[in-house]
């Protein structure tokens, strides 16, 4: 609701304010309206034969009815106290206006009475004016109550404090459901912000529940390959008592090729090419071990640092999930409060 252009029912339920006229009509014996910038906004309370029915009835005299109770709002507004005046038809009414936040937004009347005997003269030539039977008019008009001019002045004094009320009361309504509607603006974008980050913790929880997944894959194939790499220990061993094997036929070759001789001297040169061999195969088996214990070790420091690295991920998997459950306790809440 727009504070600054608010209307005459924005603030005021129509039926409670034409509860509030007829009552006022009830305690005084004169006729009650309420109007806004277009004309009427209620029922006319205790309208008297003359105004409802001929005056009013009468286009001219309907237009002229609605230009006087402008007028008098307006005025009453102007000054800040209760307009009483004479109306086109002859009448005395009196207008009290309804302001919320300094601007006017309507207004009450009341009246549809005379201080004294009426000219009969003047309500004929009142009559030809807006096409209306000067007969029934004159008829009509000393059927209207006359009625003391300091009895007129006190209801227009408590038609004046009726329409302060009414403002007072407007005003207060229309900043609560002001504030009402910025409220409901906050919690709403509030909660989207919340629907928002529940989205993007959602989206983040898949993502670190994919990637625990992933390390535990990396940290199943680096325990795989570092229990492959210990299984080499045996294999070394092998080559390393093949070569301590080759060793002694060579060493035993030669003995028996020096006891042969002459004759042993080939064997001797073959025998010689196997110890060769063999402390070749020996240093390279060396070689070999010594690579394969970097590996092991860089293998084993691979493992533990992706067993760190997996253990805190299932923290953070687990603290966001609490997040998420606690984003979900405050959507419950904005939208009670909603």
């Amino acid at each position: 609701m727009d504070i600054n252009n608010l209307s005459l029912l924005d603030v005021i339920d129509l039926g409670t304010l034409q509860s509030l006229q007829d009552a006022f009509a009830d305690a005084t014996g004169m006729a009650a309206l309420a109007t806004d910038s277009n004309g009427s906004v209620t029922r006319l309370s205790n309208p008297t034969e003359f105004c409802m029915n001929l005056t009013r009835k009468s286009s001219i005299g309907c237009e002229r009815c609605n230009k006087c109770d402008l007028q008098g709002g307006s005025e009453a507004s102007r000054t800040g106290r209760p307009s009483v005046y004479f109306c086109h038809g002859g009448l005395v009414d009196f207008a009290a206006p309804i302001i919320v936040n300094g601007r006017h937004i309507g207004s009450l009347i009341g009246g549809q009475v005379l201080t004294e005997e009426p000219d009969d003269d003047k309500f004929r030539k009142i009559a030809a004016e807006i096409g209306v039977d000067p007969d029934r008019y004159i008829s009509a008009v000393h059927k209207v109550p006359i009625v003391p001019k300091k009895q007129i002045d006190a209801a227009a004094n408590l038609l004046y404090q009726m329409a302060n009320a009414l403002s007072d009361v407007g005003y207060q309504r229309a900043m609560a459901q002001e504030q009402s509607q910025r409220d409901e603006s906050i919690v709403a974008e509030i909660n989207e912000r919340f629907t928002d980050i529940n989205a993007q913790t959602d989206e983040s929880v898949a993502a670190i529940k994919t990637l625990a997944d992933s390390f535990k894959t990396i940290k199943d194939a680096a325990a795989a390959s570092a229990k492959a790499v210990e299984s080499t220990d045996n294999i070394i061993k092998t080559i390393e008592n093949a070569s301590t094997q080759l060793t002694l036929i060579g060493f035993n070759a030669s003995i028996e090729a020096k006891r042969a001789g002459a004759a042993g001297q080939g064997f001797n040169v073959i025998a010689q090419e196997v110890r060769t061999l063999s402390d070749k195969n020996t240093k390279q088996t060396g070689e070999i071990e010594k690579t394969l214990n970097g590996i092991k070790k860089a293998m084993k420091d691979i493992n533990e640092q992706i067993s760190d690295v997996h253990s805190a991920i299932e923290q953070n998997e687990s603290v966001i999930e609490k997040l998420r459950s606690m984003l979900a306790d405050v959507n419950v809440l904005i939208s009670k409060i909603k």
